[in-house]
């Protein structure tokens, strides 16, 4: 079995920068993730991240178990029972929150339950400031601006640019404003929101069943898709390189032949259809295809490509989304998709808000907060979400 050494010495660089791309907690330049992800691949290794770099947590996704972080347990307990926060530690407290696109499903149950939580903590609701990042660098970055004049005790990001977090986290230290980065990490913030790797090979390994089990094995695939989020930076792209190291571990290095990446834009379906668009187009002959993306809007672009070029019901498809919001929720049940990794994103303020109220009475908090994660089908979605 492949080592974190083995890999780093394929690539040519340092452990600590191996471990860098894997855990997602420090940028690392475009072309050394690269090399570190090759090597990955070609040596079939599989980091173990709970062991490795979240000590902090327990095998339960998002479940604290050490004493040092008291505090933050203690808020999400009441978090997570939807009770008033002890002590009410938001009382006073200004707290800023941007989403990434506030009108996308994903983003908007983010922030309800953000708003829910603080109020919860004793927030305010005059004393929240809520923006909307709208995709867009350029508004992101202005609204980090109009933050700082704000002048709030703390702020939440979610921005999917690793860029823009860069950057934003540079002015927020200077501001000695605490940051918690959402999704995406920004440097010295702490982070909540998806172990992309883990949600990849969770994924990756639900679609080896089904190439398996509808298809017979790997010699009837076509084409494997993964669109990928390129301005994400090394944490997004391991949210679909995950699936190929899974699909690897399963059938051997044939996979990589079969397997096409391409850009797929920051998370709209416009930019996914386009990419789908070419892809169907350098493979006319392709008959059976498995597909991923980065979200459920992505895939709905990557579904309309398909419909349009009349190769819905001409390919045999394997689609598994990420992220199950409302939107991936109706793909499952009119088929669709065949699953989705679910994020659960209505409940992301049970991390985010009780991480908020730590920092703002100077105790620690863990450096990675990740939510969890769940297979689901068609199968079993009722057990999830049942109809109201």
């Amino acid at each position: 079995m492949s080592s974190i050494k083995d890999v780093a010495k394929l690539a040519g660089v340092s452990i600590s920068t191996v471990s860098r791309v894997i855990n997602q907690n420090a940028p690392v330049e475009e072309e050394t993730r690269k090399k570190v992800q090759d090597a990955i691949r070609k040596l079939h290794y599989k980091p173990n991240l709970l062991a490795r770099g979240l000590r902090q947590q327990s095998g339960r996704p998002g479940e604290v178990v050490t004493t040092a972080y008291a505090v933050y347990e203690k808020y999400r307990q009441s978090a997570q029972a939807e009770a008033p926060y002890p002590g009410s530690p938001g009382k006073g407290k200004k707290l800023g929150f941007t989403s990434v696109f506030g009108t996308q499903p994903f983003c908007i149950e983010v922030e309800q339950n953000v708003i829910k939580q603080a109020k919860l903590a004793g927030f305010d609701e005059h004393s929240l400031i809520i923006l909307d990042n709208q995709y867009d660098a350029a508004i992101g970055l202005e609204n980090a601006d109009f933050m700082l004049a704000k002048k709030p005790d703390i702020f939440i990001e979610h921005q999917a640019d690793v860029k823009v977090n860069n950057i934003l986290a540079a002015k927020f230290t200077e501001a000695r404003i605490p940051l918690i980065a959402v999704d995406v990490p920004a440097p010295g913030a702490p982070f909540v929101g998806v172990n992309n790797w883990q949600v990849a090979t969770l994924g990756g390994k639900y679609m080896a069943q089904l190439i398996k089990t509808k298809w017979g094995g790997w010699e009837a695939v076509d084409l494997v898709v993964l669109l990928q989020n390129l301005v994400g930076g090394e944490m997004t792209m391991l949210r679909s390189e995950g699936f190929a190291v899974a699909l690897t571990e399963e059938f051997g290095d044939r996979v990589e032949s079969r397997i096409v990446r391409t850009d797929g834009g920051m998370g709209e379906s416009d930019q996914a259809k386009t990419a789908m668009d070419e892809v169907l187009t350098a493979y006319p002959d392709a008959q059976r295809i498995a597909v991923t993306s980065l979200n459920e809007e992505t895939m709905a672009g990557v579904i309309v490509s398909l419909q349009s070029a009349g190769r819905w019901n001409a390919v045999d498809l394997i689609v598994i989304t990420l992220g199950v919001d409302d939107l991936g929720k109706l793909q499952i049940r009119k088929g669709l998709s065949d699953a989705g990794v679910a994020f659960f994103p209505e409940k992301y303020g049970e991390y985010l808000i009780p991480a908020a109220c730590a920092i703002l009475e100077g105790v620690p908090v863990p450096s990675h907060m990740y939510v969890e994660n769940a297979i689901i089908t068609k199968d079993n979605i009722d057990q999830f979400y049942p109809l109201k």
